[in-house]
């Protein structure tokens, strides 16, 4: 045994399968026995060999009784409990139930539950430390979050919990109740309807004309052109649009295809695929020729690879948010019936209008860089209106010859 624990400097056997030992790095006793057949190592917490010996047939005692009445002996650090569920959500098939939001759960867990419960062990996790989780979230959140937020922290949460009662690290009994009481409901989605897009449209070469200085006219030019493409595609504004680079667009015959590199989530899912259709290309094509890279380089370089949304000389503006709400109030449409309208809401408005087109959330999500339960849930006040012609039905539907035999019996 000391040949094969290179660490053990000092043991002393107290039966058969049960003795006490010192680490080269470390002052205390240990205690090491066998419960259900698996070794167990405790802590005596004595540097003294008579007070250890007295504490490790005690320690042994007190786990015997724990194994009697199935309370899991062994168990681990949160971190490494949440890496296995991680990993058993990377090797599940792809398709089965629920896959499409274990991205969400790999993120918000790297991102707050790792960093907290860090080497805590997994059965130290009770419903005290899960309220002191949540005040030290608000914080880094700054806000409370929504109940559509809490919903999914907590089911990866629960993966992590689920993870440790399979390798018998806790019981069932002894995970937590994970509630979302405290969210905030989330805000209905706002939009742009077709006629408001259409107006938006309209209102930009009057606003351009009106500009008083070149730098202002340069900016709003090109805010309509990103104004055209984030309406048109459903990527986001911000990140994702402005970290495009011309070779991110690869043109088709009657479509452009987008490469997304940069954004909200492809830091945990990598680069994704957008498709824009003919209106987007040719809004693309009128955009470059009003860039003037052969003004300001001369001859331009085989591998020349700029932004996409850039000013004419080349540079970026963080002034095409502050500038479109000018242009919303000036057409009246800076609120709707969620409230303030921003850049953003073009997001909104293109996965609406398409699930209005019938087009499929699991189509739409893949576009977007999201996942199908986030748009049901956040889109789902359009469901009836999705579904016009079938709730409508016909006069041949058997509901309505019912209706209007019982209007008839009057």
């Amino acid at each position: 045994m000391l040949a094969c624990m290179n660490e053990l400097v000092d043991k002393h056997d107290i039966d058969t399968g049960f003795y006490i030992y010192k680490q080269r790095n470390s002052k205390v006793w240990f205690a090491r026995f066998k419960i259900a057949g698996k070794w167990i190592s405790r802590t005596t917490k004595h540097d003294d060999k008579l007070k250890a010996i007295t504490a490790a047939i005690r320690v042994k005692a007190e786990c015997e009784i724990k194994d009697a009445h199935g309370i899991t002996i062994q168990t681990k650090a949160f971190k490494d409990v949440a890496q296995l569920a991680i990993e058993r959500m990377d090797n599940l098939p792809a398709g089965v139930k629920g896959s499409s939001t274990f991205n969400d759960y790999k993120v918000v867990l790297k991102r707050y539950h790792i960093p907290y419960f860090d080497r805590l062990h997994i059965t130290s996790i009770d419903q005290e430390r899960l309220s002191a989780f949540a005040a030290w979230r608000i914080e880094e959140l700054g806000r409370v979050p929504a109940t559509s937020t809490l919903k999914t922290h907590n089911a990866a949460l629960q993966r992590v919990f689920d993870e440790a009662v399979i390798r018998k690290w806790m019981t069932a009994s002894q995970v937590p109740v994970l509630t979302t009481s405290g969210g905030v409901a989330a805000e209905r989605r706002d939009y742009f309807t077709p006629e408001e897009v259409t107006k938006i449209t309209q209102g930009f070469p009057a606003w351009i004309s009106e500009s008083r200085t070149r730098t202002s006219r340069e900016i709003r030019e090109l805010l309509y052109f990103y104004f055209q493409f984030a309406v048109h595609t459903g990527l986001r504004p911000g990140t994702e649009m402005d970290n495009l680079h011309w070779n991110d667009l690869s043109f088709k015959k009657d479509h452009v295809v987008i490469t997304v590199r940069k954004g909200k989530t492809t830091l945990h899912t990598g680069t994704r695929v957008a498709i824009g259709h003919q209106t987007v290309m040719d809004m693309i094509l009128d955009m470059h020729e009003r860039s003037k890279d052969h003004e300001r380089l001369g001859v331009v370089p085989d591998d020349y690879n700029p932004l996409v949304f850039r000013l004419p000389n080349g540079e970026q503006t963080d002034q095409l948010g502050r500038n479109f709400g000018m242009l919303l109030r000036r057409l009246g449409l800076e609120k709707g019936p969620g409230g303030k309208r921003t850049l953003y809401s073009l997001r909104h408005t293109y996965i609406t209008l398409r699930l209005l087109e019938g087009v499929k959330p699991g189509v739409i999500a893949k576009q977007c860089g999201t996942s199908t339960e986030m748009i049901e849930q956040h889109y789902d006040h359009l469901t009836a209106l999705m579904h016009v012609k079938e709730l409508v039905g016909s006069e041949g539907a058997e509901l309505t010859k019912l209706i209007k035999q019982c209007s008839d019996l009057g």
